[in-house]
């Protein structure tokens, strides 16, 4: 292992940590040093395809010397005490959108990784669609004038099954609620970088009931 190379520990081994494995053992300069999933089957299939030690819990992964960077791809309400305890151990920070489920752990995520002196990334991987990032140059050209409305509109089918599979999405305490916390905060997201930060905020909902049989 050389001194240019980045090591890395996953915490949390669902779909999108198995594409951060997938992504850090194809990059050069990077090294998968640990994984860590409460699930057993998981884990031990990680340490075996990778070559990795596995652990149950996330804080003996943080206890590594050889761990420069956590990425943590967890039920989001978990994102904020895993972020303060791998800051607290000085980790570097990579975590899947959303950043957390509430303001006030978010606020905490910053101010505990600013004061451990270390880096806290966000992962909103529509910021690296070719598409994207040629429209966010043509703003920064100013090929496009002054931006005075920006829309997003963005259709995304989910099935029940995965909702069900995992047991925490779309509930209020590790999801934040459903939709606009997982899945649209990708174009939320995008919004702002293209037109800058938020200044206020309004909503309108509406329950709406279609019967079957409407004769």
């Amino acid at each position: 292992m050389s001194n240019s190379e980045i090591r890395f520990g996953v915490i949390g081994l669902g779909a999108i940590g198995r594409d951060h494995c997938e992504q850090i053992a194809a990059q050069k300069d990077a090294v998968l040093a640990a994984v860590a999933d409460i699930s057993e089957q998981s884990g031990q299939s990680f340490s075996d395809n990778y070559d990795v030690p596995w652990y149950r819990g996330y804080h003996e992964l943080l206890s590594r010397d050889d761990v420069d960077v956590v990425v943590i791809s967890t039920p989001s309400g978990l994102h904020g005490e895993i972020t303060v305890a791998a800051a607290r151990a000085g980790k570097h920070v990579l975590v899947e959108k959303p950043m957390e489920i509430s303001l006030a752990k978010a606020d905490e995520m910053i101010e505990e990784c600013a004061r451990n002196r270390v880096k806290l990334a966000v992962h909103y991987p529509l910021r690296f669609s070719q598409d994207i990032l040629k429209a966010k140059k043509a703003i920064e050209m100013g090929l496009l004038g002054k931006l005075v409305l920006g829309e997003a509109i963005y259709k995304k089918y989910r099935s029940q099954e995965y909702y069900d599979r995992g047991g925490w999405r779309g509930t209020w305490q590790l999801d934040g609620g459903g939709v606009i916390m997982n899945q649209t905060i990708h174009p939320i997201d995008i919004l702002q970088w293209f037109m800058g930060d938020v200044e206020s905020v309004s909503a309108l909902t509406r329950t709406d009931y279609y019967p079957q049989d409407r004769s």
